[in-house]
């Protein structure tokens, strides 16, 4: 008669020098890994925006990268995109915020900023770059997630 699988995962952490707590519990199944944030990457390069849109998906958790390949100054100003949303920022920008929560961030000559978040509301949201005679400007759709 075989022990249980349990078990023998008990006893080979324990063989292991690893404390009992490490072996799986009785019944318990693998847990799938969490699943990874979609990523995705604006550049700012000869003042404009690339791309020009970019589509998300409703309710699932994001990681935009903002790069500034130019020389100049930029500003990444999403508008309403972020109305009272949680935003993870991290980078060598400099966020911004107001009443409703992230704003703006400026991103030096080849600096990047990278914002985690979960878009709350679908629909086209333009983002653009505020600073004197830089006209750059792009849209970002949040679209329903499909149903399976």
């Amino acid at each position: 008669m075989n022990p249980a699988p349990w078990r023998s995962a008990l006893a080979l952490a324990l063989l292991a020098g690893l404390p009992a707590s490490c072996a799986p519990a009785p019944g318990a199944a693998a847990s799938p890994a969490a699943s990874k944030p979609a990523a995705f990457e604006i550049v700012a390069s000869k003042r404009a925006f690339d791309p020009p849109t970019l589509t998300l998906r409703l309710g699932e958790p994001v990681t935009l990268v903002v790069r500034n390949e130019d020389e100049d100054l930029h500003a990444f100003v999403p508008l309403l995109l972020f109305v009272r949303t949680n935003v993870q920022i991290a980078g060598n920008g400099a966020p911004e915020f107001n009443e409703t929560g992230f704003a703006r961030a400026l991103i030096p000559p080849h600096g990047r900023i990278e914002l985690r978040f979960t878009p709350k509301t679908a629909g086209t949201f333009s983002y653009l770059c505020d600073l004197p005679g830089h006209l750059m400007r792009g849209e970002i759709v949040v679209r329903e997630a499909a149903a399976p």
